[in-house]
């Protein structure tokens, strides 16, 4: 099975340090409307991504569309068909989701069918990826490449995203790549300044003295314990500046907080707020209006190329019948649920008992025999003529 990714060569990733001009560098080549390239940005991706707070962030946004409950279902009826949920709900389906969710933070992507058999993809590395040319670089320095568009490609491979999309990273480069000079430079301000100044005043003028007070006072700062020459006093002084440290703590909040915005909509799902009801919220343009529009996405990659596809390997899915769409049910608690459920007996609905027990996590064993009301007055009665 011949493949874009068996075609693809390897190449060298710069992870030297990024600054801004390697940035603005970067989207301009990106953008270009001649001889646009992706090398640059996606290997400027690769090297922001690991800061800690974006990646809390990402895995916060991708969550809220993977964690959620999805079916296949009938497009005529509506009803659930559970075998083809079942087959959607494989390894292979939360790989495939992953990679179509990582398009929101790294702009286009292109994944293909790599194994029919055991439904196994891969995304074509997008630094060789030049979404404007419609072609993918079998090495970053080729002036030509493979046509993604070509008809041999079209049965194994699935487009996410707009070709000139470059994904969230882009905006949010700059933002890392300030947070990451910050956090250097709090490190060098406290490499500096950290510790306490120590220094010897002497009477001693022979080198060799001097050279062994400086070694004594160089292993001070470890053992904290020397022998010095006669006739030398020794001062520790400490840094004397005001909260200093907070130059740069400020600065990496003001920057965490800028991160998290285009991301989740907010800084409170994750970080400390001032209230419960700002932090609700937060939450709420998240799974309200952010991960609802991921999940559109989703429904609209799966039901226009991942359904298709299967039916041309020939899996049992068909893109005329079958639908896939996430779960649009809403979440009660416990207790509005038992309401609802409670009312519903009172009227006279019967409830299949197995299921109530299940839900409400109650044991039950059977059902009570009915008191018959009219012996019970007439019980009454006599015992109170007895009386």
């Amino acid at each position: 099975m011949n493949t874009i990714f068996s075609n693809i060569i390897a190449g060298f990733k710069d992870q030297t340090r990024a600054d801004i001009q390697k940035w603005r560098y970067a989207l301009k080549l990106a953008q270009s409307p001649v001889n646009p390239r992706s090398y640059t940005l996606q290997d400027l991706y690769d090297n922001l991504e690991s800061d800690g707070h974006f990646l809390a962030q990402k895995e916060l946004r991708k969550t809220a569309t993977s964690g959620y409950g999805f079916s296949i279902i009938d497009k005529k009826t509506g009803e659930v068909n559970q075998e083809k949920t079942d087959f959607f709900c494989g390894e292979w389906f939360y790989n495939f989701l992953d990679y179509v969710l990582d398009s929101i933070f790294k702009g286009f992507t292109l994944i293909e069918l790599t194994d029919p058999k055991n439904l196994k993809f891969e995304v074509l590395p997008r630094r060789n990826v030049v979404g404007g040319l419609g072609i993918v670089l079998r090495d970053i320095g080729d002036n030509t490449g493979i046509d993604f568009n070509a008809k041999e490609f079209q049965n194994t491979l699935i487009k996410v995203g707009k070709p000139s999309d470059l994904g969230l990273m882009a905006d949010l480069c700059g933002q890392l790549i300030w947070k990451r000079n910050a956090q250097q430079s709090w490190a060098e301000f406290t490499e500096r300044f950290g510790m306490p100044l120590i220094t010897a005043t002497t009477n001693q003028t022979s080198p060799a003295d001097i050279r062994q007070l400086d070694e004594m006072l160089a292993a001070l700062g470890e053992s904290a314990r020397a022998v010095l020459p006669e006739g030398t006093t020794m001062n520790v002084t400490p840094f004397a500046g005001t909260d200093a440290y907070k130059v740069y703590d400020a600065q990496i909040e003001r920057i965490n907080a800028e991160i998290s915005k285009p991301i989740i909509g907010g800084t409170m799902v994750t970080d400390d707020g001032s209230s419960r009801s700002q932090s609700e919220v937060h939450e709420r343009n998240l799974d309200d209006k952010l991960s609802e529009a991921d999940r559109r996405m989703v429904s609209f990659v799966v039901n226009g190329q991942l359904i298709p596809l299967l039916n041309r390997f020939k899996y049992p899915f068909n893109p005329e019948t079958d639908k896939f769409q996430f779960n649009q049910s809403f979440e009660l608690n416990l207790t509005e649920h038992w309401n609802i459920v409670s009312q519903m007996i009172t009227q006279g609905y019967e409830i299949d008992e197995k299921w109530l027990a299940q839900t409400f996590n109650v044991p039950i064993t059977g059902k009570r025999e009915a008191i018959d009301n009219s012996q019970l007055t007439i019980d009454n009665a006599l015992y109170r003529n007895f009386r």
